[in-house]
């Protein structure tokens, strides 16, 4: 007589769609024992873990089965889903929610973080390896590699219970209570011992995988090997979220240049304004914005967590990029304006030390320092993951990268093997190899790229999208002087705008230079104009901006080369350009001497040079009163001497500001040097007449 329950018994046994299921033994197939420990807190328990991370074959069954979603990053090119031959490679752009999903779907979990670091013990007590003693290299795991490499590959570098690529591969999910964490470096570096652990948010990457532990005796499912299929998918569409600004038409003259306000050196920004692609930052101690720019931006409206960091760009209509730390305490992360909730994080503690970024139209690129060499890394804007990588090393179009920019339509490499462009959304090198002397400079914009070069050779002039020579321009000497610094008989970069080719020459004795404008396209020079120092070279479509006796910004027609306005900023100063502001824009922002910071803008006048009288005297402190006799003065480009009474008065012409300094930049030591000085004193000149500036202390001149 058969029993009434064995007919429903059969029916369950045969129901579809029913995952296979292991045989009850102590660890599944595929999966190794690790026996647990009682030392340590918390204490382990014996565990069945996967002998390989998790292959590309075994996910792809668990996406053919509906459970998992894709792995995929950015453009895909890196991702083994897509790679038909590598279904023995491990999965990787895997995403913590992804991975934990996939252990879930077998009826396994991540391991905890302690389990982690307990499966990955040495054989050896207090070797610094899971194998012993002997150093990584790679015979004994997957690392320095421009790609994954098969499981199980490396015998030499499992552990003690034979669990493989705990050191190398891909690193792996694991949970820290309520964070996450991956673990144990991956194919592109080595971790150090006793292995590198990263706090990191969710997000994949093309080195990020997943291996799964279980209890014993847990009954698991057998993915289907078989069953997968690579993943079709086209490249991603990036939005536009970082557009360039149009570029900016002046409604008024570069005649109405005028300062707008001064600010205070070293002290925290309080504020700041969007400006075109750029920021206008205002201090508490600095006077109110005279612009009346609209979307401020208020420091003390940040939640505490972001008053560290500074605005980069501004993402599409609600998004804010904002960056702090430096180097490898860098970071960069997305928020909201509304509510200044965080949408996406990018720490550069989980990548390396970075010392250079751009923004581009779509990305977020970042050079990242290596110890085998330097990458190049594009992050999406829409959510921070990692699209692509530019790996260096020896095999690697460059070992060091030293400059990348960008002209808003390629990305540009500087390395220690020439030059190279890549596609900003999709990584791809466009071409590389051109080379250039250390000395050398070189400028792109407008589709040409200008790699500085001396007489008779010239400057090339490149195609920027294909790297192919189009012609050479004349040369500014007998050697480069774009990548060497002022200060060294160099000049400031040159600058490429509107066709145009605005670059000094090398610089004379007196380190005068001469401003040399070129056609691009023809090659012809347009207009001169010498007797220029070599430190300040700034250009838009209407104008450049120079500087001539240390403290003049001179501003030039950039059609012809015609002076158009001289102001005076008391002092040497640098110059950079935002272009926008309003009816006052473009703003230029000067960085002098201390104290001598100014915003200048355009008024609805032209700014006329004022007829000056500037008092003062200048008062002994800790010296005898006869040594304020005789003092070198200087006001502006005025120079005068002190009376007895350490008096003196300065009559002159300018607009702007003028300091009146010690007339005498040498000290003691140097032939006719100064024994005495002062702090020198700004006078901003508003129209009122003399200026008396009062008691100022004279003392010595101390050297070291």
């Amino acid at each position: 007589m058969t029993p009434r329950w064995l007919g429903p018994l059969v029916l369950l046994a045969c129901a579809p769609h029913e995952h296979p299921r292991e045989p009850q033994r102590e660890c599944a197939a595929g999966m190794v024992v690790v026996e647990g420990s009682l030392q340590g807190s918390p204490a382990i328990d014996r565990l069945c873990v996967d002998a390989t991370e998790v292959t590309t074959a075994a996910y792809g069954a668990c996406v053919h089965a509906g459970a998992c979603t894709p792995t995929v990053v950015g453009d895909v090119a890196e991702c083994n889903l897509t790679r038909a031959d590598r279904g023995e490679h491990p999965i990787n752009c895997v995403e913590f929610e992804q991975a934990r999903a996939y252990c879930s779907w077998l009826g396994k979990r991540l391991p905890s973080d302690a389990e982690w670091a307990h499966i990955a013990r040495p054989r050896l007590a207090g070797a610094a390896w899971v194998w012993g003693t002997a150093a990584i290299d790679a015979t004994r795991a997957c690392i320095h590699q421009s790609g994954t490499c098969p499981v199980g590959q490396h015998p030499a570098g499992a552990s003690v219970d034979g669990v493989h690529d705990l050191v190398g591969g891909v690193a792996e999910w694991v949970v820290h209570g309520e964070r996450l964490r991956l673990r144990g470096g991956s194919w592109r570096a080595a971790p150090g011992p006793p292995f590198s652990e990263e706090s990191t948010d969710s997000m994949a990457a093309a080195d990020s995988g997943v291996r799964c532990v279980v209890a014993p005796f847990s009954t698991v499912t057998a993915p289907d090997l078989e069953a997968w299929t690579p993943l079709t998918a086209g490249q991603a569409e990036l939005p536009v979220l970082a557009a360039p600004s149009p570029p900016f038409v002046p409604p008024r003259p570069l005649a109405n240049l005028q300062l707008l306000r001064g600010d205070p050196q070293r002290h925290d920004p309080a504020r700041w304004w969007p400006v075109g692609d750029d920021w206008l930052t205002g201090y508490d101690g600095g006077q109110p914005d005279v612009l009346g720019l609209p979307d401020v931006l208020e420091r003390a409206s940040l939640p505490e967590g972001l008053r560290e960091f500074t605005p980069v760009r501004q993402l599409g209509s609600d998004l804010l990029l904002m960056r702090g730390g430096w180097a490898s305490s860098l970071r960069f992360v997305a928020v909201e304006r509304s509510g200044f909730k965080i949408r996406w994080q990018i720490p550069f503690a989980n990548y390396g030390s970075s010392f250079e970024q751009f923004v581009g139209p779509r990305t977020l690129v970042a050079e990242i320092y290596g110890q085998q060499g330097d990458a190049i890394v594009g992050f999406g804007l829409a959510d921070g993951r990692e699209l692509w990588r530019i790996a260096g090393g020896e095999q690697g179009p460059f070992v060091r990268a030293s400059r990348v920019w960008t002209d808003g339509d390629r990305g540009y490499v500087r390395g220690d093997r020439g030059l190279l462009a890549f596609d900003l959304v999709t990584g791809q090198v466009l071409w590389d190899g051109v080379t250039l002397d250390d000395d050398c400079g070189v400028v792109a914009g407008d589709g040409v790229m200008v790699v500085e070069g001396p007489e008779p050779e010239g400057h090339r002039r490149l195609d920027a999208a294909t790297g192919a020579e189009l012609g050479r321009l004349e040369g500014s000497g007998g050697r480069c002087v774009w990548g060497v610094h002022p200060n060294e008989g160099g000049v400031v970069p040159a600058v490429l705008e509107d066709s145009r080719l605005f670059s000094f020459t090398v610089p004379d004795g007196r380190g005068i230079t001469v401003l040399r404008v070129h056609d691009i396209t023809s090659g012809r020079e347009l207009w001169r104009r010498g007797g220029l120092e070599p430190h300040v070279l700034v250009a838009d479509r209407e104008a450049v901006y120079v500087r001539r006796a240390r403290d003049l910004l001179i501003g030039l027609e950039a059609a012809t080369g015609a002076p158009q306005i001289e102001i005076s900023l008391a002092g040497e100063f640098a110059l950079s350009l935002l272009a926008g502001g309003g009816p006052r824009g473009p703003l230029l922002l000067s960085f002098g001497e201390v104290g001598n910071d100014w915003l200048l803008g355009r008024g609805e006048q032209p700014s006329a040079a004022e007829a000056y009288t500037v008092r003062g005297r200048l008062v002994p402190d800790g010296l005898s009163r006869r040594s304020v006799a005789g003092v070198p003065v200087r006001v502006g480009g005025e120079r005068t001497r002190t009376d007895a009474a350490g008096r003196f008065t300065v009559k002159g012409v300018a607009r702007g500001a003028v300091a009146v300094a010690l007339g005498n930049d040498r000290g003691p030591g140097e032939p006719g040097g100064s024994t005495v000085r002062f702090e020198p004193v700004t006078v901003v000149l508003a129209g009122r007449g003399p200026y008396d500036i009062g008691d100022v202390p004279l003392y010595a001149w101390y050297t070291e």
